[in-house]
């Protein structure tokens, strides 16, 4: 197998496994725009590395953690709804990275590559780094599962347990942004917020407990990426649609045993 399907495979099951682990959280909390929000601001971070001739990957990284921290704080400190804060980050921030792409002399980034990913042209470095946020991500599950379990259904009762919710929330909202800013390496800026709404709707479909919805989740994640690179290694098709169209696939599996249920 060559080098680069070796990483493609490895950052893209990593990614799956983030998204779709995560994303059980975001589907139950009624987040699904926050992905979105934070991969869009992505470009603007991509932007600002050219212009100060940093890293365009470690720029959007930190952007979208920026942005993740802004959605947060808003939320908690204003009487505005979760989906009217993203409602509002959402077209700004790719508005100003739109802006600032404009700005950027001489060589000006590749936005498909962006926009919809480019998983076979990972670096060994976009490797590591994809594997250095799961060992802090899970890390940060392991020791606040029940916590976060709790928040994300039923807020007010973690508050009167004593849970501290703000400062989990604001860490969940920092993870969540990282590793979507990650996984656009993977499937692109468009279509990111698939790998983390899909696979946990098809978990929904089939499952009977929170705990197997985590489990299918994680399980149909890592399937869409894997089948999903090595078919368009086969057919020479784009990566990061193909990921994304045979998550949509497992959904309309997963509504078809349901009906049969």
């Amino acid at each position: 197998m060559p080098l680069f399907l070796q990483r493609a495979l490895i950052s893209g099951i990593l990614s799956a496994l983030l998204c779709a682990s995560i994303g059980v959280f975001v589907v139950t909390r009624k987040m699904s725009f926050f992905a979105n929000a934070v991969a869009h601001s992505s470009l603007a971070g991509v932007a600002i590395g050219y212009l100060i001739g940093a890293s365009p990957f470690g720029s959007a990284v930190a952007f979208g953690a920026l942005v993740g921290l802004g959605i947060g704080y808003l939320y908690r400190t204003s009487q505005l709804f979760i989906d009217t804060v993203i409602g509002i980050f959402l077209p700004s921030s790719m508005a100003f990275g739109v802006v600032l792409i404009g700005f950027v002399h001489g060589y000006k980034p590749d936005l498909l590559s962006y926009l919809f990913g480019d998983i076979l042209a990972v670096s060994t470095a976009d490797m590591y780094a994809v594997i250095a946020l799961s060992v802090i991500v899970f890390a940060f599950l392991i020791a606040f599962f029940h916590e976060i379990v709790m928040i994300a259904l039923d807020e007010d009762w973690a508050k009167v347990k004593g849970i501290p919710v703000n400062l989990i929330d604001y860490t969940f909202f920092v993870i969540l942004a990282l590793i979507i800013v990650v996984s656009t390496k993977t499937v692109g800026i468009i279509l990111v917020s698939a790998l983390v709404v899909i696979p946990p709707a098809s978990a929904m479909n089939v499952a009977k407990s929170f705990k197997w919805t985590m489990i299918y989740s994680i399980v149909f994640g890592i399937l869409s990426a894997v089948l999903g690179i090595l078919f368009s290694y086969l057919f020479n098709i784009s990566t990061g649609p193909t990921i994304v169209l045979t998550a949509f696939l497992i959904f309309l599996i997963t509504i078809v045993i349901r009906r049969k249920r």
